[in-house]
């Protein structure tokens, strides 16, 4: 693979986080509020419930995380949108992975309880205030979660996030992406490799920075948006989804994916 022909990933000249979504509106008339969620499993696309494991085998957590799925869910639009990006991939011989997509309130509970426990022992000189705003960079706040209050929906209980990563389809090897998955620092931002390469910290063949290229293009050319402060995260048509396509501050919209639950 010749990293000179995968087109660089866009420098995110903005920050944004996982707080600013939630003043996007949400439009239930719309046909598409009502689409169900699907197996991805059952469409080809190869899942790992990273949160439903128990092996020890997903760090940083090590353990089930309560509340998590044992199979992957999402909106049925979704799925032919992954089958394409991993018809892309193909071209370098990898494919997707689905770590997450769909993921009950309960489960962000418990996600964002490790997250601000995390957070707090890395930076233990920051305020009650200042670490929850560091922790909702990287995980939506369900403290205040309303079924009814598009204000209060973690992006991942709409069936509209998916978090992916890229292995081998020959050896079935998980790729380097340069930074683990749930990595919360700097390094696992989507355009960290960019700014190494630009300021001379990363070299260009750095297969890491090939890597997360594959995986951004793949994914945005089939539609979905990136959340850059993660580079395993996009999203189609719900309020994160929103928040990322449209100039900061502006206020758009609506979204056409809200909080949903599995049937049965």
């Amino acid at each position: 693979m010749d990293i000179t022909e995968l087109k660089p990933i866009p420098i995110h000249r903005e920050q944004r986080d996982a707080r600013g979504y939630h003043d996007i509106g949400f439009d239930g008339s719309d046909p598409r509020a009502m689409e169900a969620l699907v197996d991805i499993g059952s469409h080809g696309v190869e899942v790992v419930p990273y949160y439903y494991l128990s092996d020890g085998s997903n760090p940083p957590y090590g353990r089930r995380i309560d509340g998590s799925l044992p199979n992957m869910l999402c909106r049925e639009s979704l799925v032919p949108m992954l089958q394409e990006a991993n018809e892309a991939l193909a071209k370098s011989g990898c494919e997707l992975v689905v770590y997450d997509a769909y993921r009950p309130v309960s489960t962000q509970r418990g996600l964002w309880n490790w997250a601000l426990e995390k957070v707090a022992t890395d930076h233990p000189r920051l305020s009650t205030s200042e670490l929850e705003a560091l922790t909702s960079q990287y995980s939506s706040d369900p403290r205040r979660f309303d079924p009814v209050d598009p204000t209060t929906w973690p992006t991942h209980s709409t069936g509209a996030s998916i978090d992916v990563v890229l292995r081998s389809r020959d050896t079935g090897d998980l790729l380097d992406m340069g930074a683990a998955f749930d990595d919360l620092s700097v390094v696992a931002h989507t355009d960290h490799l960019e700014r190494d390469l630009l300021a001379g910290r990363a070299a260009p063949d750095n297969p890491a920075l090939a890597n997360r290229r594959l995986l951004y293009w793949a994914m945005t050319d089939a539609g979905f948006v990136n959340y850059p402060a993660e580079y395993w995260h996009f999203d189609f048509g719900n309020q994160m989804y929103i928040h990322n396509t449209r100039p900061k501050n502006t206020p758009t919209g609506p979204a056409w994916y809200g909080y949903c639950q599995p049937l049965g």
